[in-house]
């Protein structure tokens, strides 16, 4: 039987399905240990919660700070994979990110909410962040954002939790999916890829046929204007400012969602040329990428190994 619940969580609508024999009774507490884990998740590790773990990282800066285990094993996934990008992921983009305009959050009910503001800060790479056995320490004057590997990484962790009894998964955290084995009709996951000129169209889908992440990533959601000028989330760590691309929306498959996180944000950033290039030479699975150059303009790029993208364009 397929079971499916959602609520917003993480700043957008998240959603769990899960297949499974199980009692009833059993998939609701299953349930209810992975909406904790969210929740928690969120409430430990948020930039927008200033009792979290990463801001009191961030109001200390300069100084080791006391980590939980679970926040060293973030911050040490994020240096690795900023390493692996050759820093066009960088979390300590923060500064750059709110003196652009993205300051608050940006769900309904909580824009007025205070926060901490960094934007007179600096930018720095991330060779600059030291981790300890139980502590973790950045430069005076800098400040750090999980946002561009934070729920990828949990979607990854939720996925670990899952008994035996589960036969197949999707959980969707926002633009991030982790899926695994068949859905209740016994066929792969089918997740469909956003159209990025129409949000309620759909250029195509995913078939999955192994577990992997899926993410999209791109210059359509989080944009605003600050004195008159028009910006968007994805900041160019090499410029500081927001990336000037050709990529409108990139959707990412490969082993984890956190690989699939980091990655799509990368090729939007990078833009369709050097981006596929970018997603070919470090062996993403499968990725599709949607341009403004013209209405027309799509480019795709599949490598097989158990995914499988169709695209009227492809």
């Amino acid at each position: 039987m397929q079971y499916y619940q959602e609520c917003i969580a993480l700043g957008s609508m998240t959603g769990i399905s899960l297949v499974s024999d199980a009692s009833p009774a059993s998939i609701e507490a299953l349930y209810a240990n992975l909406w904790q884990s969210i929740f928690l998740f969120e409430r430990q590790f948020s930039r927008f919660v200033p009792s979290s773990e990463l801001s009191r990282l961030n109001r200390e800066a300069g100084t080791r700070q006391f980590i939980s285990s679970e926040f060293r094993d973030i911050l040490l996934a994020a240096k690795t994979i900023a390493n692996e990008t050759d820093g066009i992921y960088n979390p300590f983009v923060l500064p750059a990110l709110q003196a652009s305009g993205y300051v608050h959050s940006r769900v309904p009910g909580y824009e007025q909410d205070a926060v901490d503001n960094y934007s007179n800060r600096s930018v720095v790479t991330i060779e600059r962040l030291e981790i300890g056995d139980d502590w973790a320490r950045i430069p005076y004057g800098t400040a750090l954002d999980l946002g561009g590997c934070g729920k990828g990484y949990l979607a990854d962790q939720l996925r670990t939790k899952l008994p035996k009894t589960v036969t197949g998964y999707w959980l969707s955290l926002g633009g991030d999916i982790a899926a695994g084995g068949l859905d209740d009709s016994k066929e792969p996951w089918k997740i469909t890829i956003q159209d990025a000129r129409d949000p309620i169209q759909n250029i195509g889908t995913l078939t999955t046929t192994t577990s992997c992440g899926v993410a999209t990533s791109g210059t359509t959601v989080h944009t605003g204007k600050k004195g008159g000028k028009a910006w968007h989330h994805l900041i160019d760590p090499r410029t500081h400012e927001p990336a000037v691309t050709d990529v409108l929306l990139a959707t990412v498959c490969d082993t984890s969602a956190l690989r699939a996180d980091v990655f799509a944000s990368c090729a939007v950033i990078l833009g369709s040329k050097e981006g596929l290039q970018f997603l070919k030479k470090h062996g993403i699975r499968a990725a599709a990428l949607q341009c403004h150059l013209t209405n027309e303009t799509f480019h795709s790029i599949h490598y097989g190994n158990g995914i499988i993208i169709h695209t009227p364009h492809a």
